[in-house]
């Protein structure tokens, strides 16, 4: 028996129940449910389908308990109707966001006798909201990091800024006293300032590039020898004045495919980094390994004071960035590794770091024949 012909003044209802735009289900207490055509197409299912399944069938597996509490709720406490939110699964498998609204139909003396539903579709409304707060969480990572550039900006600019002040000061009022030692030792000094300054403007330089987009790849193939000696150049006078020895340690020719002025950074900062955090007299060592027929994994060893599992755990995060000054009193401003970071993954590959007698970055890149 359709359970739509126990309802009193039926006509008029079974004329708003066939032709409503808005779902509409009518469910016994015992379970046998009618739906509307715009109920049976929200969901994808027809009549006679829904009335061989239960509603459970349908519905979101996380909010089947819910949507049993508040019927529940409704049959025990007395209510004449709820509203709420649930997710109905379409017979292709996809996610429906429908507000529901339920009144519980009663005899004269309170028995129930069965539910009146109307389901409105809201997964437009859904999506827009959950649009909505990606884009304010973006925004707000947006503005940590800005927060945290800045801070960058402040402490490590103001450093090396300050000492090379500090000296220059010290030169142009006593050079005329000074001995060609105590001169040469100032004058160095200088120079370790203003690379120390350089290599932090190129590092906030490239950060800026890459939030505002402006980086993208171009890859081309390079022997990885040439690309890891190109890199070394610029250190070269850092490691000598720490008397550190950088040694490239390739088994075989490699050749890589990649943007070259990325990958260059790259090895420029893990090199710098390895060089910052080693004590004099010790040593570099640069040295790649085949993952795959596609892939080599390039390390940079060092020997230098190492890592606690608590920095190595948040490495490679703006956010829980830890500074640490060199092995000399270097400043760090820990933009270098991101940078790393962002360019390794740009060029499909993957970073990591491990500590024992010394530090190992390590990162993968597209080898070619």
């Amino acid at each position: 028996m359709d359970i739509l012909n126990d309802i009193e003044g039926n006509e008029i209802f079974k004329n708003l129940f066939e032709h409503s735009v808005v779902g509409m289900s009518v469910t016994s207490i015992d379970g046998r449910l009618n739906a509307n055509s715009a109920f049976c197409e929200l969901i994808g299912y027809s009549t006679e389908e829904l009335k061989n399944k239960k509603w459970a069938d349908y519905t979101h597996p996380d909010d089947i308990a819910y949507n049993m509490n508040i019927t529940e709720n409704i049959l025990s406490n007395g209510n004449k109707s709820s509203r709420w939110e649930k997710r109905y699964i379409h017979k292709n498998g996809s996610i429906i966001w429908a507000d529901i609204h339920t009144f519980l139909l009663r005899e004269e003396n309170g028995q129930p006798l069965r539910f009146i539903t109307t389901v409105n579709d809201i997964s437009a409304r859904k999506k827009a909201d959950d649009d909505l707060m990606l884009k304010n969480e973006i925004l707000q990572q947006s503005l940590s990091e800005k927060d945290k550039f800045f801070a960058i900006l402040a402490h490590d600019l103001r450093s090396p800024l300050s000492s090379f002040l500090g000296l220059a000061e010290v030169m142009a009022e006593d050079i005329n006293t000074m001995s060609m030692p105590e001169i040469e030792e100032i004058t160095k000094s200088l120079y370790q300032s203003a690379t120390n300054l350089f290599q932090l403007l190129e590092n906030l330089l490239e950060w800026s590039m890459l939030k505002k987009g402006n980086s993208e790849v171009r890859p081309e193939k390079i022997s990885l020898n040439r690309i890891i000696q190109r890199s070394i150049d610029p250190v070269l006078e850092s490691a000598k004045r720490k008397n550190i020895m950088i040694t490239l340690n390739l088994d075989q020719t490699y050749f890589i495919e990649c943007d070259i002025k990325m990958t260059e950074t790259i090895f420029r900062n893990l090199i710098s980094n390895a060089l910052k955090y080693t004590n004099p007299g010790g040593s570099v060592v640069i040295s790649a390994k085949p993952v795959s027929k596609e892939v080599i994994q390039v390390s940079v060893s060092d020997t230098g004071i190492g890592m606690s599992q608590e920095i190595i755990d948040k490495l490679f995060q703006l956010n829980g960035q830890i500074t640490r000054k060199g092995t000399e009193g270097e400043s760090s401003s820990g933009l270098g590794l991101l940078i790393c970071k962002e360019f390794v993954e740009k060029q499909g590959g993957k970073i990591g770091a491990e500590s024992e007698n010394g530090s190992t970055f390590h990162f993968t890149i597209k080898q070619v024949q």
